[in-house]
């Protein structure tokens, strides 16, 4: 029986997706950025709203990231769309990796999101300034959690079902702007009740630096997918397991992989018996591949058959 597939190189939290059908993959893909755009817009909306009664610098920062925050998710929206495009003459494994692509797209948005909330914060350090009608700031801080706490809770279903990274690093954006709206929300009411009005350039600060710490792991995580980093040695030593627990297998070397998107694509040598006929040896290369299939749905596998005993140059990584 061949092992459980262990997680895979995705962000942390993130599992191997399930298998199910494309047809309910792409549903699901479409619908959740379609939910990541309208409430990227809405939130634009109400914080803009609310920054103009308050004048509040955190406010501000709150909606300076929901404001890049939109164009995030029609990136998103974008790369989702182009990655369920089919595999066609010029792409032969599809287009996977314009996730990866979409997800640094977004570590450079969110940078330059932190760096403007910085410059505002510093200023309104060098210049305090009260915050005019919290209750305003506190009712829309409110309404922006609940809202952004709702579309994160779907955003994380669709990634773990999917395996979507550009949906996962939309919904690490958003859960970084969970924990952002509770900060904002909290400085506006003490500022409110204790009058201290460099607490929310300070707090303005914190919320840069904690927004740009999330974009280094998003960016470096697309990186990784764009620079075909081998997969974890976890799932490597799965799948070199698998395919050695087929009775007919004699070794197995030579392996490379590299994540495709949502999927992992590999490939590896296998060792058979040198008198194998060239139909038994083709049977167990599709034998091999199921169960590797089966552990790792959607994997893009490419196998290559050795005789046993063949002397020829291995891996050097190996």
């Amino acid at each position: 029986m061949p092992p459980a597939a262990p997680h895979g190189i995705l962000p942390p939290g993130m599992s191997t997706p399930s298998p199910i059908s494309p047809e309910r993959r792409a549903l699901l893909l479409k619908s959740v950025t379609w939910a990541s755009v309208l409430v990227a817009v809405s939130l634009v909306t109400l914080k803009l709203w609310g920054w103009s009664r308050t004048g509040s610098v955190s406010l501000l920062s709150s909606l300076a990231d929901s404001l890049l925050d939109v164009f995030a998710s029609a990136l998103t929206f974008w790369a989702v769309r182009f990655s369920l495009s089919p595999a066609d003459r010029e792409h032969r494994f599809g287009h996977g990796k314009s996730e990866g692509l979409a997800a640094l797209l977004q570590a450079v948005i969110i940078s330059g999101s932190a760096l403007y909330v910085a410059w505002e914060a510093v200023g309104r350090l060098l210049n305090p300034q009260p915050i005019q009608q919290p209750e305003v700031g506190l009712l829309v801080m409110g309404i922006a959690t609940a809202v952004t706490i709702a579309l994160v809770s779907y955003q994380h279903h669709v990634s773990r079902v999917t395996g979507s990274v550009a949906i996962s690093a939309d919904a690490m954006h958003y859960k970084a702007d969970v924990v952002v709206n509770l900060g904002v929300g909290a400085t506006i009411l003490l500022v409110g009740w204790t009058g201290w009005r460099s607490m929310d350039p300070l707090v303005g600060l914190a919320v840069a630096g904690y927004i740009l710490r999330g974009a280094m792991g998003i960016g470096g995580h697309a990186l990784d997918i764009l620079l075909d980093r081998e997969i974890p040695e976890t799932d490597r030593a799965a799948i070199r397991e698998i395919a050695l627990s087929h009775p007919e297998v004699r070794g197995f070397h030579d392996m490379r992989t590299r994540h495709g998107g949502a999927n992992f694509i590999v490939q590896f040598h296998l060792e058979l018996d040198a008198q194998m006929p060239l139909l038994r040896s083709h049977q167990i290369l599709d034998e091999v591949e199921a169960q590797v299939r089966a552990c790792y749905p959607g994997c893009e596998i490419i196998i290559h058959p050795d005789p046993q005993g063949l002397i020829e140059p291995r891996d050097e990584f190996e």
